[in-house]
């Protein structure tokens, strides 16, 4: 991994530098390789929604992405954060290699739902909770037979 990717100049909110760099450094332990690209002034995010509701659903979305890294051969992370002028809002896109290809993306949301043992993984419906509460945030899950995807939005309100 490179850590130079853990730039506080570029990761300039304290809060999303503190949930990058803890994710980072606990998929470096395990042999997830993380590719990190930044490629908005992450200070915006506050604009639109509060900043520990943010950091809670990256957390989950990233914890989700190690866990379902580090079961595949290639252990491969890709997190962007962009933003695109003409639809008005902000990405964060995480793309991670994944072993489960039978997990239902059209379920993944809903209390009860898991791939964990015995239903204990409650962190995607938790990120329901918060989008569910705000009009401006979405998040929508896609896969390929390599990638798993979680786009999250912040519109513009």
């Amino acid at each position: 991994n490179n850590l130079t990717a853990l730039n506080p100049e570029v990761i300039n909110n304290p809060a999303i530098y503190n949930v990058l760099a803890t994710k980072y450094h606990k998929a470096d332990e395990i042999g997830v390789q993380i590719n990190l690209g930044i490629f908005i002034n992450l200070n915006e995010i506050e604009k639109h929604m509060k900043i520990y509701e943010f950091t809670r659903i990256l957390g989950i979305l990233l914890d989700n992405a190690i866990e379902a890294a580090s079961e595949c051969e290639n252990k491969i992370i890709h997190v962007s954060f962009r933003k695109e002028q003409n639809r008005r809002r902000l990405l964060v896109i995480i793309d991670n290699t994944y072993k489960n290809k039978d997990i239902n993306v059209d379920k993944i949301y809903e209390k009860g739902y898991s791939t964990k043992p015995n239903n204990t993984g409650l962190g995607l419906w938790e990120v329901n909770k918060i989008i569910k509460r705000h009009k401006n945030l979405a998040c929508f899950t896609s896969k390929t037979p390599e990638y798993f995807k979680q786009q999250f939005e912040i519109y513009n309100e």
